[in-house]
């Protein structure tokens, strides 16, 4: 048996409950008013959501209705998600906890309800605990897998008061079966949505009665994983998913910029993420090959993003940021809003397979142990590299902030 607990509203929930406030009654947004009108909305407190109001818009979407902003604090989240976390802990085991997100969780109960009348029993302590220690309302779905357990969560205890919901396989055929959105289901994007409508595919129950070998064909392994969940069907557990280990990994930094920057001017703040990343590959003993970039103008112009590979495996900013700066030319002009970097194909640095391709820097290697440990001990800004002096700089205002956003 499985719980999807999930915290209603969590940003917009915990401003509301920092200032003394019920979410259940505030018109409360969580956005960086500096950012201006088009500053993304993370989250609006649950009166807003039962107005219509949607998470993820930006500010000039809002109708002209009086209603709070609050500055994004991921810092007090994150405090906040460490304190619902412990109160998992008083029910389960951490070995039983899967966190999927900030602030959702999958705990597996299996082992614990011979302790409970039931497994409603055991949610609503928990689900109380954290209003009554924590000021949030959880929502809770419950099931015999993973798979139903969200579907409980998303498709029916989200929706309305007491916020929790058991789904049995039974209801899940009388109800789940011909939910006609397919796109609200648990793993299904609007890609695989709009690939499955175009096979006449528009529920899970036209899912359960296809070909299994077709989806297998059209989708691969993730057409088992469509015809399984169709069923009813998830032979995951948390145990699975603490013991999965990436084939393929990589690690990737993406920023939105306060305003339209020149193809020049975004090489700036593209370079610092470039050197940041570096950074990381050194504190984490590992080197990669493939470097990819993106390039995101504003309206009226396609996205530009580039994969290339090295002829060996590196760690060394100065070497990535040459072939870097190589590729750079040939992105176009434009108002550019959005950039991101990504390194893959990524080995641990004691199987370093180079060879006369490469030649080692071991004093720039020293140079950056002595970057981490002062970036340790002081603060990434007590040492940075001479970009950040100039006016296109986000490097001192980006190493304050947690996910793109402020820190506090």
């Amino acid at each position: 048996m499985y719980l999807c607990i999930d915290m209603k509203c969590f940003f917009a929930s915990v401003e509301c409950v920092e200032r003394g406030l019920n979410p259940m009654t505030t018109p409360l947004v969580v956005a960086d008013e500096g950012r201006g009108k088009g500053a993304l909305c993370l989250a609006v407190s649950p009166y807003l959501k039962e107005q219509g109001i949607k998470n993820r818009g930006r500010l000039y979407e809002i109708p002209q209705i009086s209603y709070l902003i609050a500055k994004p604090r991921m810092k007090k989240y994150i405090e906040y998600a460490v304190l619902i976390h412990r109160i998992f802990l008083r029910y389960v085991d951490a070995l039983d906890i899967h966190t999927y997100s900030i602030d959702e969780a999958f705990l597996d109960v299996s082992s614990y309800l011979h302790l409970y009348h039931s497994v409603g029993e055991l949610a609503f302590r928990i689900v109380e605990d954290i209003y009554k220690e924590l000021g949030l309302t959880a929502t809770c779905g419950a099931g015999d897998n993973l798979y139903l357990a969200k579907l409980s969560l998303d498709l029916i205890a989200k929706k309305k008061a007491p916020y929790f919901h058991y789904l049995s396989l039974d209801e899940f055929y009388k109800t789940i079966w011909y939910h006609n959105n397919l796109k609200d289901i648990w793993q299904i994007g609007s890609g695989i949505k709009k690939r499955l409508n175009a096979m006449k595919l528009y529920t899970l129950h036209d899912i359960a009665m296809s070909d299994v070998e077709i989806l297998k064909k059209e989708f691969g392994v993730i057409g088992l994983d469509l015809y399984e969940h169709a069923w009813g069907i998830d032979h995951t557990t948390i145990a699975d998913i603490k013991a999965y280990e990436p084939i393929s990994k990589s690690i990737s930094r993406h920023q939105i910029l306060f305003k339209d920057y020149s193809k020049e001017e975004a090489w700036i703040p593209l370079l610092e993420m470039l050197f940041v990343l570096s950074m990381d590959l050194i504190s984490k003993n590992i080197l990669i090959q493939t470097i990819s970039f993106y390039i995101g103008y504003g309206y009226h112009q396609d996205s530009y993003h580039k994969t290339f590979s090295l002829d060996f495996y590196t760690d060394d900013f100065y070497v990535i940021k040459e072939e870097l700066k190589n590729q750079y030319t040939h992105v176009l002009e434009g108002k550019i809003r959005r950039i991101g970097i990504t390194f893959s194909g990524i080995i641990s640095k004691n199987k370093d397979p180079n060879t006369l391709f490469y030649v080692k820097n071991e004093k720039q290697e020293r140079l950056n142990r002595t970057i981490l440990s002062v970036w340790e001990k002081h603060g990434k800004n007590q040492l940075v590299i001479g970009t950040a002096l100039c006016k296109e700089s986000t490097l001192y205002v980006r190493n304050n902030q947690i996910g793109g956003h402020n820190r506090e």
